[in-house]
């Protein structure tokens, strides 16, 4: 079994994933392949090896909002996967693990406590996860995503261990979103919007932009709209019907092209979303999504919006009035864009993998003395 210096933890969703990969390519411009450990339950089981990474998976189970059995067997998987990830880190000569979060991510965080390996955790979102709040104490180290996270986590570990960093996002999202020009404050074009709900598409977007339509001005709006596969039929014929340009897609491959053309931009809270609105600087209308987690994306919406880089709709409660009246405002007002884009812009971080690898090469280093 090879040695493995460095073992990034974690996954489940692309929220995880996504900075993961961003650390896992900052070590190997280093010389240092780390190794990665997930589960075979989430999206980090084709991402990863995607992207040339050897990734050893456990039988890890999600705890949080699930049944009573459901949690028994849960925990019985996480103490087998607990012991099967501790023998890994000790076959392989670990001497750091970097926990990103999810379910995927405790039994390697746990190992390495138990090991006595240098521990650091890195949460992108505003709100913890529930495995890095149960981590916190055993880590040297926690790089978050935004300040809300650093007050919360630093009430678990002591508070110089904590560094704001920002998210994590890929070399190649990076270099794409380099030569994004500024809003521009131009009365007279059309305005440019992208809509979507995340890799998957959201019914309740879909559906609010599509009551919208009676509202809007077909001829002084374009769209792209990303709506998921199930779903992008019947938006495509709804916006046909209304006289909209409206260039519907089940999947959107080319992100930064989006956010580029984008004027303003619809879209859920996820901490990589945000990420990438601050990166391309782009105003936005956020509806985050309310039955995932503990409410992180209300907290991630919420650092766009005290800086008035983003207006936030609160969809547990949203009607399609509201919608199409905070939408109609927005696109009328082109000063209030460009105003909100700079203010996104100026909340961006394209250094944190960097960062986070240098402070995380300090621990290993410090556990090696």
């Amino acid at each position: 079994m090879s040695a493995a210096p460095v073992v990034i933890a974690g996954g489940g969703t692309g929220g995880h994933v996504t900075p993961a990969l961003a650390l896992g390519e900052a070590y190997r411009s280093l010389g240092i392949s780390p190794c990665f450990i997930g589960s075979a339950r989430g999206i980090e089981s084709r991402l990863v090896p995607q992207a040339g990474f050897e990734l050893i998976q456990l039988d890890a189970r999600p705890l949080v909002g699930r049944s009573a059995w459901q949690r028994v067997t849960g925990l019985l998987a996480l103490v087998r996967s607990t012991a099967s990830a501790w023998r890994v880190l000790r076959a392989r000569r670990t001497e750091l693990v970097i926990s990103v979060g999810g379910y995927a991510s405790a039994p390697a965080g746990l190992a390495a406590a138990l090991a006595r390996i240098p521990l650091a955790l890195v949460n992108p979102d505003a709100v913890p996860g529930a495995a890095n709040r149960l981590l916190a104490r055993f880590a040297g180290l926690i790089c978050v995503g935004f300040p809300g996270a650093a007050e919360a986590l630093a009430k678990r570990a002591a508070p110089e261990r904590v560094l704001v960093t920002g998210v994590p996002l890929r070399e190649a999202l990076r270099k794409a979103f380099a030569d994004v020009a500024p809003l521009e404050a131009d009365p007279a074009a059309p305005r440019n919007l992208f809509v979507f709900g995340g890799s998957q598409g959201a019914r309740q977007i879909n559906d609010l932009m599509l009551a919208a339509l009676p509202s809007l001005d077909p001829d002084n709006l374009r769209i792209v709209h990303q709506t998921g596969a199930e779903d992008r039929e019947r938006v495509d014929a709804a916006y046909a019907a209304a006289g909209f340009q409206a260039e519907v897609l089940e999947f959107e491959p080319d992100m930064p092209q989006r956010y580029r053309w984008a004027q303003l931009v619809v879209c859920r809270a996820g901490a990589i979303s945000v990420a990438e609105l601050a990166l391309s600087g782009r105003a936005s209308l956020l509806i985050p999504l309310a039955h995932v987690g503990g409410g992180e994306q209300f907290a991630n919406a919420a650092e766009l919006a005290k800086r008035d880089a983003a207006q936030v709709l609160d969809s547990r409660q949203l009607g399609a009035e509201e919608f199409a009246n905070a939408l109609g405002a927005l696109l009328a007002d082109p000063a209030r864009l460009a105003a909100m884009g700079r203010e996104a812009a100026g909340l961006a971080r394209p250094g944190a993998a960097e960062e986070i690898v240098g402070a995380c090469e300090s621990l290993r280093e410090g556990g090696r003395r």
